[in-house]
């Protein structure tokens, strides 16, 4: 095996990491992190942001790197993908998490909803953009749970071969039918959980129930379940929530079992509609960073 960190046993109480994870928790223990890994969407919203204009390849490198400088070290770690993203995680001042997926959609325009693991991703390539974990986005459907599982477990195995630990982010798609409801999607989302616990998971990331404040305890009664579920630390992403509301859900899923959050367009969506989008990130970023961050320690306190 070709390890680029070696497992150890966590153990309660200690300050120091003792797992391989541990090295993306901030000073108190949660994960406070910022996703960049947007490919397709990104360059979707840049150029509705800027009236249907093209947008290059250069600006999706630009940007994720202005995203990486505006926030800096107040992450406790970045999620950037391969292709735009190395310039970001050379400039990195906090631990980076590689995506390893290959995203699209089966209905153009639409939400991502397939999923195949990059073979390029390799011991090589996460050497070069000093990745400390692998991530995977797993579309799951109640239709579809078997295969969910078994794709869950090759990422996982590809973890153990680079030596690195992986982060699985499950998610509802598409939602329709009972997962429409927010109830619904409360229950699809524990039902993914519990599925993808069995492929054990370094982290797991998934979604929250939350559209406004009336959602808060669906959002922390979800939250207990997903715990119940999972032998693994788990974190929520923004995708779904708005800026205003993520930081409240957020905390409700930190209530309910959560160790934090790893979000992107809560942090860095307003700036794709920005002139400026740089001078937008500086000015912003870090501060609704800071926003979403001191909910869920007040909530975790």
């Amino acid at each position: 095996m070709n390890s680029l960190s070696s497992p150890a046993t966590a153990v309660a109480g200690e300050s120091e990491p003792t797992s391989p994870i541990d090295v993306f928790r901030d000073a108190r223990g949660l994960f406070t992190m910022v996703a960049v890994d947007q490919r397709g969407s990104l360059r979707h919203m840049l150029s509705a942001g800027r009236g249907g204009a093209d947008v290059t390849d250069a600006d999706l490198i630009s940007f994720k790197a202005d995203v990486i400088d505006a926030v800096g070290d107040a992450a406790s770690g970045v999620l950037l993908d391969q292709d735009f993203g190395l310039k970001a995680a050379t400039d990195s001042r906090c631990p980076v998490i590689l995506a390893a997926d290959i995203l699209s959609s089966s209905v153009a325009g639409g939400p991502v909803d397939v999923a195949v693991l990059d073979d390029s991703v390799t011991t090589e390539t996460a050497e070069r953009f000093h990745a400390k974990a692998l991530k995977f986005l797993l579309p799951w459907h109640p239709a579809r749970r078997s295969e969910a599982i078994d794709l869950a477990h090759t990422f996982m195995a590809r973890c153990r071969e680079i030596g690195l630990p992986g982060v699985l982010e499950g998610v509802v798609r598409p939602r329709e039918g009972d997962t429409a409801t927010s109830e619904g999607f409360a229950d699809a989302l524990i039902m993914a959980a519990s599925d993808l616990a069995v492929t054990q998971p370094d982290l797991y990331k998934t979604e929250v129930v939350y559209t406004s404040e009336f959602d808060r305890e669906l959002a922390a009664a979800t939250a207990r379940s997903i715990t119940e579920q999972l032998q693994c630390p788990w974190v929520v992403l923004s995708s779904g929530v708005s800026g205003e509301n993520f930081p409240a859900a957020a905390a409700a899923a930190v209530t309910g079992g959560a160790s934090g959050f790893l979000a992107g367009r809560a942090v860095w969506s307003e700036a794709t509609a920005s002139p400026e989008p740089g001078e937008y990130l500086r000015a912003h970023a870090a501060a609704n960073l800071q926003k979403i961050t001191d909910r869920v320690w007040a909530s975790h306190a």
